[in-house]
């Protein structure tokens, strides 16, 4: 069983634009890759792999990152206008 999805080029492209948006908020707020893995509680590496854009970074590991910065209020609209419906 594969355990990482296979993107296609336009999603390797949406999460190489979401990492680099990681990396430029963890810079505007003046932390270093070691500061930022201590507070999200994981390795400097791991914050490598995510700034890079690995596809075998965790969703977990996101959405912590997502919280030391400061976004978690608005993860909630992500998906909150479905252009589906509701």
């Amino acid at each position: 069983m594969q355990t990482t999805a296979i993107l296609s080029t336009d999603e390797l492209e949406s999460l190489r634009l979401l990492s680099e948006r990681v990396r430029l908020a963890r810079l505007r707020r003046n932390l270093t890759q070691a500061e930022f893995a201590e507070r999200m509680g994981v390795r400097r590496l791991t914050v490598v792999s995510l700034e890079k854009g690995r596809p075998g970074v965790t969703i977990s590991t996101l959405l912590k990152a997502l919280t030391v910065l400061g976004y978690t209020e608005r993860l909630g609209d992500l998906l909150a206008s479905d252009p589906i419906g509701e």
